[in-house]
């Protein structure tokens, strides 16, 4: 199946990865040895989040949409949530970089990171990462489907005595907190390795394909909206940097499927803006954060040795390749332009607009 590893590629021998799976049990090891605290009084605060972040991931369970369970699921959530966020704003733990056998030249994983994930790594543990993607995919298409949404909105405020606002607060609350999580999962190539990735990747199609043709104006993506109609970019940026050690032959196929490449084409060229200086439009420019995310997801793409064999077949014609071509200038070289550093990290990519341009 498609969430199982595919078999190493480029450098990878299986000695390396015993020797790299050791490290990463040493590390996890010295990580939950920290987080018990002894008599550290620096360490308890980390503990305290585990636990709570432990009790709220035990809570979450599939229940109808608007249902009495539903509606208290969206409070456990919420307190993950900002369980989330305070763990970011914690001073990164460097202990984890003098434990033997880890590898130093990359970030870590949620076991061995500097980074405070406990809360998004209990996700993983208790196996409830492809749990939150079944009920945001099944809450997605309860909301597309308008007949479907009026019914059980009319249901539950005649059930529990709730007003239009009070429900229609609760659904929102309910997707930007499940998104978050699912973002924050899903930046980890770990979590990846256990996902549903064709659920994955057909809740992107669902939902970019909704926007495609519904929501072609008024899609604000500032920062502070987080709907899945702007937070799965990242979740297919996600997808594209870390095909290659996901099943990459079957998730490619599945993308071209799906159409993926040509939806996140049009996203862009719809909603990003055109991000030179003065252009800019307040109300549907991407954030940086997501502008850069989206041009490292694209970057590895190109650089994804079984799409380079057969780029062609992710493109549906000249007028799509005449769109992807125009994010060089209106997407990427701004954001080089800010940022020459990045120049390196985006080469395949402009390859890729050189090759498209040559084939025009």
């Amino acid at each position: 199946g498609l969430s199982g590893l595919a078999p190493p590629r480029r450098a990878q021998c299986g000695r390396s990865r015993r020797r790299g799976a050791c490290g990463l049990r040493m590390a996890a090891a010295a990580k939950y040895a920290q987080e018990g605290g002894g008599g550290d009084e620096a360490e308890r605060p980390l503990k305290v989040c585990a636990e709570a972040g432990r009790k709220c991931v035990r809570q979450i369970h599939q229940h109808p949409i608007l249902s009495d369970e539903w509606l208290q699921l969206v409070d456990s959530l919420k307190q993950l949530t900002r369980l989330v966020q305070l763990e970011g704003r914690m001073p990164a733990n460097a202990k984890v970089a003098e434990v033997h056998g880890r590898n130093q030249e990359t970030p870590g994983t949620l076991w061995d990171q500097e980074a405070h994930e406990n809360a998004i790594r209990i996700l993983v543990e208790e196996a409830k990462v492809n749990l939150c993607l079944r009920m945001m995919n099944d809450f997605k298409v309860w909301q597309y489907n308008p007949t479907d949404m009026k019914q059980s909105v009319e249901n539950c405020m005649k059930t529990y005595d709730l007003s239009q606002v009070n429900i229609e607060q609760k659904c929102r609350q309910f997707e930007e907190y499940l998104g978050q999580l699912l973002w924050r999962a899903f930046a980890h190539v770990e979590t990846l390795q256990l996902m549903d990735i064709p659920l994955l990747i057909d809740h992107c199609g669902l939902v970019l394909q909704h926007v495609d043709a519904t929501r072609a104006a008024g899609l604000e993506c500032s920062s502070s909206k987080l709907e899945q109609e702007v937070l799965v970019m990242y979740y297919v940026s996600s997808l594209f940097k870390h095909a290659e050690a996901l099943n990459n032959g079957e998730l490619l196929a599945k993308a071209r499927e799906v159409r993926l490449l040509p939806l996140v084409i049009s996203h862009m060229s719809r909603h990003a803006g055109d991000i030179r200086g003065e252009q800019r439009t307040a109300a549907a420019e991407y954030p940086e954060r997501i502008s850069v995310e989206v041009a490292a997801g694209l970057a590895a793409l190109a650089d994804n040795e079984d799409f380079q064999t057969d780029w062609r077949s992710f493109f549906e014609g000249p007028e799509q390749m005449a769109a992807f071509l125009a994010l060089q200038e209106s997407f990427v070289a701004p954001i080089i332009s800010a940022d020459p550093d990045k120049r390196r990290a985006l080469r395949p990519l402009l390859d890729l607009f050189n090759k498209v341009q040559r084939a025009m």
